[in-house]
């Protein structure tokens, strides 16, 4: 080896020295609230230096700060002059929403005192009307029903929107209500929606340039900024005319109507709501918060008087609508699933798709059962990302020994979110998991809801749920083959990131 080669080897190996310990000092700067996921990717990185590194651009780089900064910006415009960032339509909103605060004997409720003081700009609203719809097979009909009423305006978001039967059913009917004059507005997650992103569906869209017809994408990929998917919006919404919303956890795809065309082990079983009254006034607002920030304008365009019409009672559901995120409501969902631990008096129910919380949320549920509190959680017997089931399934041990009951729900995929306090007393449900991203890194929008026929309905499934589920015994769980359980504490190290 020759000098000049020599020297070249020295430059090479003194630049990846430099760069890994660039690596390490950002890892110890920006994670230093979250030890364990700091700890995590420095023993990835010193492992496996060129893989850790590559993996840490792609996963741990999340820029929270830089979006954190843009909502905040975007939601102090909204509150110093709704007028001028909405319309004149909001500031006479505003005070009509104030009529519709919820009875005393429902606002004095611990867990409500707790949540206002939690979430300030997140008020309880009475005079709302909830429809539960099962499934995609159930919850598509009403909603293509309701946008070919349309008259005014619709908008859109959904974590995924497919270029599939279902996807092209929906865009089909968007972009002919914008023919008819309906000003439509969408919004994807480029993540989420990877397939339709990659085959140009949403470009060829934009290209018919139809008056009236809107589609954006959520954090966009860039191949100089990988890292930017990691923020998702994971949100699902649909507005009609300012007076109707759809929310929870159906997305757009086949699977969820399941077509016969389609794989049996790939439908899935999900929950919607229909909403009617003043709190479709909260998932408005939600939404153009993130149409502005996606658009990258510092005021929002096409707002018009029928976005915020003056509301009206629709039934009597006291609904409290919640999105979280960056910026926005940061770790809402981790304050509200805690919330709900602690305020539980009789029993705590929770279903979600994946249950990988990390270990203060764990804690906290086996201290919810030392109290008595009938802590039940179901997860789907066959989860459709297997490591995050073997990830969940290293805590089940611990769940199990403190009381905390377990479910495996049986048949299709269950991808429902929502969760259930003292036997039907109040509950939330939407777009969020019970794990660290929707803790921490997703855009989500939740409601809580109680008083009126909903709560009942939604025990009722409950139940339901829970009789066609297996439960986990403490006995199948100890009897682990030792591959497994080493599978399952490799995959639970990985917790931070899933």
């Amino acid at each position: 080896m020759d000098y000049g080669e020599g020297h070249y080897n020295w430059l090479v190996y003194g630049g990846f020295l430099l760069l890994h310990i660039g690596i390490s000092l950002h890892i110890l700067l920006t994670k230093r609230e979250q030890p364990n996921e700091a700890l995590f990717w420095l023993l990835l990185v010193a492992l496996f230096p060129v893989g850790g590194i590559v993996c840490y651009l792609l996963f741990g780089i999340v820029r929270l700060e830089h979006a954190q900064k843009k909502v905040l910006e975007l939601q102090t415009r909204m509150k110093k002059d709704p007028g001028k960032y909405f319309g004149p339509e909001l500031a006479a909103l505003q005070d009509a929403l104030k009529k519709f605060a919820p009875p005393a004997e429902v606002a004095d409720k611990p867990h409500n005192r707790t949540l206002d003081r939690l979430f300030p700009d997140y008020p309880a609203l009475d005079g709302n009307s909830l429809e539960m719809l099962r499934d995609g097979v159930t919850a598509y009909p009403r909603m293509l029903e309701d946008i070919a009423g349309a008259r005014h305006c619709i908008r859109m978001q959904s974590y995924i929107l497919m270029s599939d039967e279902v996807g092209r059913a929906f865009m089909s009917a968007l972009e002919e209500r914008a023919r008819a004059g309906v000003d439509v507005k969408v919004i994807f997650d480029s993540l989420g929606s990877l397939k339709s992103y990659f085959s140009h569906y949403f470009r060829r869209l934009l290209l018919r340039k139809q008056a009236n017809f809107k589609i954006r994408s959520f954090s966009p990929f860039h191949l100089v900024t990988p890292w930017h998917f990691q923020l998702r919006n994971h949100r699902k919404l649909l507005l009609i005319d300012g007076r109707i919303a759809y929310s929870g956890g159906i997305n757009i795809s086949d699977g969820n109507e399941h077509l016969t065309r389609v794989p049996a082990s790939r439908h899935i079983h999900d929950l919607h709501a229909r909403i009617e009254g003043p709190a479709v006034a909260e998932f408005a607002k939600s939404f153009f918060i993130d149409w502005s920030y996606t658009t990258r304008r510092k005021w929002i365009d096409g707002v018009g008087p029928w976005d915020f019409p003056l509301p009206e009672r629709r039934g009597p559901a006291v609904v409290r609508v919640l999105s979280s995120g960056p910026g926005g409501n940061y770790e809402g969902t981790r304050r509200l699933f805690f919330a709900a631990a602690m305020a539980a008096k009789k029993s705590l129910w929770i279903m979600t798709p994946y249950f990988v919380p990390g270990a203060e949320y764990i804690d906290l549920l086996c201290l919810t059962a030392a109290r008595g509190v009938d802590v039940r959680i179901i997860v789907p017997a066959d989860n459709d990302h297997f490591f995050v089931s073997w990830a969940a399934q290293n805590y089940y041990s611990t769940l199990l020994e403190a009381g905390v009951k377990i479910y495996n729900k049986q048949g299709l995929f269950s991808h429902i979110k929502a969760l259930l306090v003292d036997e039907g007393s109040w509950g939330f449900m939407g777009s969020s998991n019970c794990d660290s991203r929707s803790f921490r890194l997703n855009f989500e929008l939740d409601f809580c809801y109680e008083a009126g026929p909903f709560v009942e309905k939604m025990h009722r499934q409950f139940l339901d749920e829970l009789a066609h589920s297996t439960p986990v015994t403490l006995e199948e769980v100890r009897r682990k083959s030792f591959a497994r359980q080493l599978g399952e504490n490799i995959f639970a190290l990985f917790t931070p990131i899933l």
